[in-house]
């Protein structure tokens, strides 16, 4: 038997598209920094988020990292009632109950800081991967019209060569 004859060949190979452990990983890193967010609140210190930008030297050509700040805004809002949470996947609002999207919580930091870490509970147990993917999804950008098919130079309703200039 030869080495090559030792080996098992596809004609084709079937690719695994699930997107649910990247999506849930997105999630649970975004509730991680608001997490962060608000333990500097409650430390009463400014809270930055900061991601690492390549930029390149045009005199010597050399790639540089530096960290750049990023826009950021919190889940949480403070109301009349107490605290509420509106948990996003990127900028999107996740619709969690038919009730609607906010999370209603008490009137302390600690109430918050409570239904954060119940999210990344319950989206690590895969309770929150249907409502997820539904956000998640891409949605297709509308297609521009195509101009009508023109033979030649010649345009459709008048038969005659298109001007090239501004025809001033």
């Amino acid at each position: 038997m030869t080495i090559l004859g030792k080996l098992t060949f596809t004609k084709e190979m079937q690719a695994i598209n699930d997107r649910t452990a990247h999506v849930r990983s997105k999630f649970v890193d975004g509730v991680n920094v608001q997490l962060e967010a608000l333990t500097a609140e409650v430390e009463g210190k400014p809270f930055k988020l900061t991601k690492e930008h390549r930029e390149k030297n045009e005199e010597t050509g050399e790639v540089v990292k530096r960290e750049k700040e990023v826009r950021f805004s919190v889940w949480w809002t403070k109301s009349v009632k107490g605290y509420s949470v509106e948990p996003r996947y990127g900028s999107k609002r996740i619709q969690l109950s038919v009730m609607g999207s906010i999370i209603q919580t008490g009137d302390k930091l600690s109430d918050v800081k409570a239904v954060l870490e119940l999210l990344i509970q319950a989206a690590n147990a895969g309770e929150l991967d249907k409502a997820l993917l539904a956000v998640s999804e891409r949605k297709e950008k509308p297609k521009a019209e195509q101009p009508l098919a023109v033979e030649g130079d010649k345009t459709p309703t008048t038969d005659k060569t298109q001007r090239t200039t501004r025809g001033h």
